[in-house]
């Protein structure tokens, strides 16, 4: 590899900025996806044909179990992208430095399209959700399972983050949700 090429890669990795929270998120939905749909329904035919040669139980169970694993894999990296979420006097900006292109490129909320925010989630605490009512809702999925931390501190970026919001959203009349009640 050329020195200008090593020059170029080393550009394109990402670098936190400081303006902002740099987050590693998922599409936690397309990940079950993958994983539920995907992962029952391609190992049915090694399956069928398992059983037709009298193997154990224990063998289609392992196909069964790594194709699981393998689908799951394969949602998180199709899904995985890195973004740095600005909080302004204007709302929520949210600019993708890398990864999957499911999300786009920039995304400005302002504060009067926003109804109100879960800092927890609506199911567990490794999701932050802001409801939108002219758009799409902002979600952030965290990972139950981090088998791959690309960024070390994404738990205490997504902590600073919340906290940030929720001072910023109480001023600016974004009410504050625990439960799906409406």
């Amino acid at each position: 590899m050329s020195e200008k090429e090593k020059k170029i890669n080393d550009e394109e990795k990402t670098i936190p900025r400081p303006e902002g929270y740099t987050i590693v998120k998922y599409l936690e939905f397309v990940v079950f996806l993958c994983y539920g749909f995907l992962g029952v329904f391609v190992p049915i035919p090694f399956m069928v044909l398992m059983k037709n040669h009298n193997y154990s139980f224990v063998l289609p169970f392992i196909v069964m179990l790594g194709s699981f694993v393998l689908f799951w894999l394969i949602g998180h990296k199709i899904t995985e992208v890195t973004v740095n979420l600005k909080i302004t006097d204007k709302g929520l900006e949210q600019t993708r430095l890398s990864g999957s292109k499911f999300y786009p490129e920039y995304r400005l909320i302002e504060w009067k399209d926003m109804k109100r925010f879960y800092p927890y989630g609506r199911s567990r605490g490794i999701d932050f959700l802001i409801c939108v009512d002219s758009d799409t809702n902002f979600r952030i999925s965290m990972p139950g399972i981090r088998v791959f931390e690309k960024q070390k501190n994404n738990t205490e970026n997504l902590i600073a983050f919340q906290e940030e919001f929720s001072k910023m959203a109480s001023e600016h009349g974004v009410k504050r949700s625990l439960c799906i009640i409406k």
